[in-house]
């Protein structure tokens, strides 16, 4: 783990996770929002019935509304919602574990969603064709890797000023984080 900004002052009250598919985004996001801040998904605000986009301004006006909230924890990686809210983070958290964790990760999540037919955002359920054809969030997470760290790296470099507690975490069990984020 690395944090660029050391910790100090009160709790993060306002806590945004970013990080690829299967890296622990929304495992972070529920044991920190066990803590009181209510969690904004953005996969939630994000995605409209068969896996279809809502339209861009729909998506930034809802993700401002629920950042009016005094606390939150933000979850997801969207890159129009990442450039216009995250520098209004307290803490900005950057889950990068070896793609021999995430991978096989976000396998077992992909494969317990469709066995199990569970209802996801906008109800859609995954199916076999989601599971393994071209829009497959597995072959997403692969192609992306790269771009997303890049992305990452200039957030990092972009909020790296006082006030703004930036933490990379690199391994594998984000319970081992909650307590540095929210004490």
């Amino acid at each position: 783990m690395s944090e660029v900004n050391p910790p100090g002052g009160p709790p993060a009250g306002k806590v945004w996770i970013v990080g690829g598919p299967g890296c622990g985004k929304s495992t972070l996001a529920g044991l920190l929002t066990k803590r009181g801040a209510p969690p904004v998904c953005l996969d939630a605000l994000f995605w409209g019935p068969g896996w279809t986009p809502v339209a861009e301004d729909t998506f930034l006006a809802e993700v401002e509304k629920a950042l009016e909230a005094e606390r939150w924890v933000v979850d997801g990686q969207f890159p129009s919602a990442v450039a216009a809210f995250a520098h209004t983070a307290d803490c900005v958290v950057w889950l990068d574990p070896p793609l021999r964790v995430a991978w096989p990760r976000l396998l077992r999540r992909t494969l317990r969603r469709w066995i199990r037919r569970e209802k996801l955002w906008g109800g859609t359920r995954e199916t076999l064709w989601t599971v393994v054809g071209p829009r497959s969030i597995l072959w997403y997470a692969l192609k992306v890797r790269a771009e997303q760290q890049r992305a990452n790296h200039d957030l990092f470099a972009r909020l790296s000023q006082p006030g703004v507690r930036l933490i990379r975490f690199r391994g594998g069990d984000v319970r081992n984080l909650v307590g540095r984020i929210a004490r």
